[in-house]
């Protein structure tokens, strides 16, 4: 009887008992401001961040804005490897794998399927080290890349009590009309802003050298230049411009001068006749009538001349 009596005492807490939804997987969602990696000022935008965390790792997306007409999400991907809060030793453990060209294409014809992708055969670095990529072009004139990178000391560097630590990073991106430089803009300039509390972790490495000359004598350092450059123009909000007088202007002929050339003045040399008369040239006798008035020339009188003669 007591038996039965506690039995049903144990099915009635248990109906009692409430317990608030939660998502097994440990995935939550945490502002945009946490994310461990951010873009640079220029973009993409990011619009959410998706947090997973184990025993020995923390790994985000960070979904980023895309306009391109390729199926997928622009995504960067981000996972710390280090110290964890206590709390997370009973969640699983996040296996390490190494960065590798081989099992990074697989994992971009995944993230970009029907893309069809080239890997990068040259050595390029950002502020974080040497990083890789794959380039295709998607749908309409979308272009795509799946960058890679992995941030982790040589193993020569690396202790369990110092210089221990690893950081990968995944960028699925696509662009409409964009080129594979504008793609990789973000791989250049997205900056790492997580970090663990540990003194010891530290992916990075010692910091390079200062230059030799620097701080001492005999070294000058000169000032640069700055390059001109062409300023953009500014946009005015639509509501701020002001609606100009529209004034009609009535369009007049121009007015063309036709410039009278005079008629060359012609010179006539009169040729005297034994008869007295005085004759021109025809030529130059119809250009004189046309030209001049009516000229009348005298007779050249004769030295001793006889009466009713001619001049000799």
């Amino acid at each position: 009887m007591a038996a039965v009596s506690l039995v049903a005492a144990t099915v009635l807490s248990g109906c009692n008992t409430r317990q608030d939804v939660g998502t097994p997987t440990g995935s939550i969602m945490v502002p945009s401001e946490n994310a461990l990696i951010l873009p640079p000022p220029g973009g993409p935008a990011v619009l959410n961040v998706v947090e997973r965390r184990s025993t020995n790792a923390i790994e985000q997306d960070i979904y980023l804005y895309t306009s391109a007409a390729t199926p997928g999400q622009n995504l960067l991907r981000a996972k710390f490897f280090g110290p964890m809060n206590a709390k997370f030793d009973q969640q699983s453990r996040s296996n390490y794998a190494a960065v590798r060209d081989n099992k990074m294409m697989a994992e971009a014809r995944r993230a970009l399927p029907g893309v069809s992708l080239s890997l990068n055969p040259y050595f390029l670095q950002n502020n974080y080290g040497p990083f890789g990529y794959a380039f295709g072009q998607g749908r309409a004139n979308d272009a795509c890349i799946f960058a890679w990178q992995q941030i982790r000391q040589a193993e020569n560097h690396r202790s369990p009590l110092k210089g221990y630590g690893t950081i990968q990073v995944r960028l699925r991106y696509c662009a409409a009309g964009a080129s594979e430089t504008e793609l990789l803009a973000p791989v250049y300039g997205y900056t790492i802003t997580g970090t663990f509390g540990d003194p010891a972790w530290n992916p990075y490495g010692a910091p390079p050298p200062l230059e030799a000359g620097l701080g001492r004598t005999g070294s000058p350092i000169y000032r640069k230049e700055e390059a001109v450059t062409t300023s953009a123009p500014v946009a005015v909000p639509r509501r701020q411009v002001q609606p100009v007088a529209r004034r009609e202007v009535s369009s007049v002929p121009a007015r063309v001068e036709q410039q009278v050339v005079a008629p060359a003045a012609v010179t006539s040399i009169p040729v005297p006749q034994p008869d007295g008369t005085v004759s021109m040239p025809q030529a130059q006798a119809e250009t004189t009538a046309k030209t001049l008035p009516n000229v009348i020339v005298p007779a050249p009188a004769c030295a001793g001349q006889q009466t009713g003669g001619a001049c000799p």
